[in-house]
């Protein structure tokens, strides 16, 4: 079905390429990016994920997030279902996790080159229950990000988000704010890299703040096409054993 709404807006796309910028991806990093897909464009941003956290290993594949350019300050996102399965004392499940619906807003611009005014975006979407048990929420999901960005020099650059999510029980519903600090790192003209902070903070009785260190490499293999890998592990940990994660991706604009 969402690949049906979304093969017309493709069919569309047709922006002129002379004067566009390399691809500028939300991941592999935890903190999204300010920038919109240029309008008329479509991105597709996609990976696998393998986490351990205490006894329980797990994985997802798929990742896929596709991009719309709507117009020059707003793109439509569509996240697919990705295949996890999580393994706990020897049982394992499988299956399709949700699928989301959202979009980005850019609400201003950033200053020039070392300003200290950030480029603002705003995100809003939502889980779909579309997913299989036991990964599919009951209730949709919905939550905002406001991101903002600044370019400190022809080499860093800064961002952060401000998250607040509705995580929607059967019975039951709460906030959970979250937060996130990253410093990107251009190593060379394709080669980038950052390191980032992320926590979330649930305002639900019985349920800890838990916080995340996190590290990544992007390649650019042409102005259109980005290979991405990262690794991170949650600190400030409470329970008992390992929590971390690693993972590897792939971005194509068209």
């Amino acid at each position: 079905m969402l690949l049906a709404v979304l093969a017309p807006l493709a069919a569309c796309a047709t922006a002129a390429r002379g004067n566009l910028e390399p691809i500028v991806t939300d991941r592999p990093d935890f903190t999204e990016s300010s920038e919109i897909v240029p309008s008329g464009l479509v991105q597709l941003e996609s990976g696998g994920t393998y986490s351990r956290d205490g006894d329980e290993r797990a994985g997802s594949l798929g990742e896929a997030l596709i991009r719309v350019g709507l117009a020059p300050r707003a793109e439509l996102r569509v996240g697919l279902n990705s295949y996890a399965f999580s393994q706990v004392s020897g049982s394992t499940v499988r299956g399709l996790e949700d699928a989301s619906l959202g979009a980005k807003f850019n609400l201003f611009d950033g200053g020039a080159l070392g300003s200290a005014r950030p480029k603002v975006s705003l995100i809003v979407h939502s889980t779909l229950p579309t997913g299989a048990q036991p990964f599919r929420a009951n209730k949709m999901q919905p939550q905002m990000k406001l991101i903002g960005a600044w370019t400190l020099s022809e080499r860093f650059a800064f961002a952060s988000n401000l998250n607040y999510a509705v995580v929607r029980e059967r019975f039951d519903s709460y906030a959970e704010p979250s937060a996130s600090a990253s410093v990107a790192i251009g190593l060379s003209q394709r080669v980038g890299s950052y390191v980032e902070y992320f926590g979330f903070y649930p305002q639900q009785e019985g349920l800890d703040k838990s916080h995340y260190m996190n590290g990544g490499l992007t390649y650019g293999l042409s102005d259109n096409l980005q290979l991405d890998a990262r690794a991170g592990r949650q600190v400030q940990r409470l329970g008992d054993g390992q929590s971390w994660f690693m993972g590897v991706g792939i971005a194509r604009r068209w």
